[in-house]
């Protein structure tokens, strides 16, 4: 009888620690916004199908690496840009932009800032033997997404604060994650790496334009002018719809030509999502923040079931045509 009260008593005492411990992870996991991790993980991926479609042999253990130390330091960037951007007011009560802890008080700045410090030395720590493994080819690419990730949103200096914001992404999720991932498994430069990295890369493009043109007028509040808000409503509709076209546009014509695999059209499956996606946008403005809410999702699914197309294309024709 003993036994079961003293069952009982320990689980009075653990069962509210527990309960504790798992809402903490579920803020933590929110903080991390992973909703964006396809556009780290998809090109990591991207780079390494790439690879095995060109002929080199994959080594597992350093695929594992990269796309962790690709997830590290998207995590860090997603940290450090909800701090600075809870710091420098842009992200306030009555806004929408970033995760939305720092804003309810549900976790400290200086958490956060210290977690996304921890996110960037785990990301160093990855690059490590990618380096040691694929030499200074590589350095340059992690350098520059270093650089991209922890400049992005410091005030005064950083991207998103300069319009720039468009061209780190680009670059630093869509084309340098995918051929630094290549290059770890080749040790070489592919420029067929760079064009379908860059076709994905648009549409990563995609998700951070459908952000800003959600946060447009609070970004313009406080002085904050991303493209979106140079470019105004109309011409930011206008852009997204260049983007997301041109993802597939670049596609097709590459594929066609045979500057890249042509198993890489099986991502033109997507195309009717991304109608739907473009109509919706045009047909909305800044003021229909729910609809471009909705949006930031939707082109980061699109962007997730783009790249998993496209690899299952290159792979699928590899083996089997």
């Amino acid at each position: 009888m003993s036994s079961y009260v003293d069952f009982g008593v320990c689980a009075l005492y653990v069962a509210p620690t527990l309960e504790a411990a798992l809402f903490k992870i579920k803020l933590w996991w929110r903080a991390f916004r992973p909703i964006s991790y396809p556009a780290s993980v998809v090109p990591a991926l991207l780079g390494i199908v790439l690879a095995w479609q060109a002929g080199f042999p994959i080594r597992i253990d350093l695929a594992i690496v990269t796309v962790s130390g690709a997830l590290a330091i998207h995590t860090a960037t997603n940290l450090l840009q909800d701090y600075f951007d809870f710091e420098n007011g842009v992200d306030r009560p009555g806004t929408l932009g970033g995760s939305g802890v720092l804003v309810e008080g549900r976790i400290r700045p200086r958490e956060i800032f210290f977690a996304a410090v921890l996110f960037f030395a785990i990301s160093a720590a990855a690059a490590v033997p990618l380096i040691l493994h694929a030499g200074m080819p590589l350095v340059v690419l992690i350098a520059a997404g270093f650089v991209a990730g922890a400049g992005y949103a410091v005030p005064n200096f950083g991207f998103k604060y300069r319009a720039l914001g468009d061209v780190a992404v680009f670059f630093a999720f869509g084309i340098g994650i995918t051929l630094g991932s290549y290059i770890v498994q080749a040790r070489s430069v592919s420029w067929t790496v760079v064009i379908c990295a860059a076709s994905f890369g648009l549409l990563v493009d995609g998700i951070l334009h459908a952000n800003n043109m959600r946060d447009m007028e609070d970004d313009l509040r406080i002085g904050v002018r991303t493209l979106s808000a140079i470019l105004g409503e109309r011409g930011s509709r206008v852009f997204f719809l260049c983007i997301i076209a041109g993802a597939y546009a670049v596609t097709l014509v590459s594929a066609a030509v045979g500057v890249i695999h042509i198993g890489a059209l099986l991502s033109l499956v997507t195309l009717p999502l991304a109608i739907g996606l473009m109509r919706d946008v045009w047909r909305t403005t800044s003021a229909s923040r729910e609809v471009l809410a909705l949006a930031v999702g939707r082109t980061a699914m699109l962007s997730l079931v783009f790249g998993i197309t496209m690899m299952m294309g290159i792979v699928g024709w590899q083996l089997f045509v």
